[in-house]
């Protein structure tokens, strides 16, 4: 039974945290609404935004990669601005193509599809910046193992407390560059993770972060809260504060909007690549192309079609580029350990379509068109 969600307790009529985002004063947004008495729209929106905010969950803001509906205030598939852009682009001979999904949201506030391409791309080549190499070696305590521990602890913590998914992705992130140029003993782990996953909600947690004293309480109180803090302080310092780091689940759920993936779907390739973060020797794999590889995956495991030109249209990855990967990915469902079992529970509740339950596949059934 996967740990209760602030969603789940929502739902059955109990209470949330103090801190949940439900219970959360709309003070800052009434005093937002306040400035702009006059633009009625503008207020109106603010007002649906902010029930939206507390009656849905975080990854539904995101509701589908199909991204079959839009809000019709928010949308103007056909506006001048488009229609000024694809003209100017079509001048120039070099000019590439606009993707549907980017057209049909472009001047949508939250899918921004007439800067999406551009920012893909950005993250892409900053990736570069961050490179992680084989660090564990170099560590006098720490072993592949005891990180898996770490990372399957805070996969359960970000279930429990319905944190973003990209918080757990940054946390682990975050751990991984520190470690790669600090030494940590195997006593302080779980405090160097607990200072990551403090600061990664305040990078990637759309509303107020901060649940210090509940990171104390779920590490059985080995540390205090001026320890978690210093250890944050001294963990930001460490990254010289550098902390806008391309994350694979960012590339994921873009890739899968763009190939108008069902949800079904994009939540296999999700399940496959929250995996690969308890397993060490996928660390030093580029994050776009651990996403673009568990993507490929879950298409061959829900029996879909991937044409080779519209996923490298999309990913700009080849599928021969991919190939090792997916297939090391798929070995690694094949032997994962029962007692890491935080991801696999998770995605086996129905909120997530059970896809943990999902048949695997032989290595031999995995073709690459």
């Amino acid at each position: 039974m996967p740990p209760i969600t602030r969603h789940q307790l929502k739902k059955n009529g109990l209470k949330t945290e103090p801190y949940s985002k439900e219970n959360r004063p709309l003070d800052r947004r009434a005093a937002l609404l306040d400035l702009v008495p006059n633009n009625v729209t503008f207020k109106s929106t603010l007002e649906e935004t902010a029930v939206s905010r507390h009656s849905t969950k975080s990854d539904e803001l995101y509701t589908t990669a199909v991204d079959s509906t839009h809000h019709s205030s928010l949308e103007i598939n056909h506006s001048d601005l488009y229609h000024s852009a694809a003209q100017e682009l079509s001048v120039n001979s070099n000019a590439e193509e606009i993707f549907e999904i980017d057209q049909n949201s472009w001047n949508n506030f939250m899918y921004v599809g007439c800067y999406a391409r551009d920012i893909i791309r950005y993250l892409k080549q900053r990736e570069d910046n961050f490179p992680i190499t084989d660090y564990i070696s170099n560590q006098p305590e720490l072993t592949a193992k005891h990180r898996a521990i770490v990372v399957n602890w805070l996969v359960s913590l970000q279930e429990m407390y319905g944190l973003n998914h990209e918080v757990l992705y940054m946390a682990v992130k975050l751990i991984d560059l520190y470690l790669m140029e600090n030494e940590t003993l195997q006593n302080k782990f779980q405090l160097l993770a607990s200072g990551a996953l403090l600061l990664a909600t305040k990078i990637d947690e759309r509303g107020e972060p901060g649940f210090p004293y509940d990171l104390v309480k779920h590490s059985k109180y080995i540390y205090t809260e001026d320890e978690l803090f210093v250890t944050e302080k001294e963990l930001f310092r460490a990254l010289k504060y550098e902390v806008n780091v391309p994350l694979s689940y960012v590339f994921l759920r873009r890739y899968a909007r763009c190939m108008k993936c069902q949800m079904i779907l994009l939540t296999l390739a999700r399940y496959i690549l929250e995996c690969s973060l308890l397993d060490y020797s996928f660390v030093t794999l580029k994050d776009s192309l651990k996403a673009a590889a568990s993507l490929y995956l879950a298409f061959k495991m829900c029996n879909k079609v991937v044409e080779a030109k519209e996923f490298f249209k999309y990913t700009e990855y080849r599928v021969t580029e991919i190939k090792e990967t997916v297939i090391k990915l798929n070995n690694m469902l094949h032997t994962q350990s029962s007692n890491l079992s935080a991801v696999k529970q998770k995605y086996s509740h129905e909120t997530f379509f059970k896809v943990a339950n999902k048949s695997l596949l032989n290595n031999s059934k995995l073709t690459f068109d």
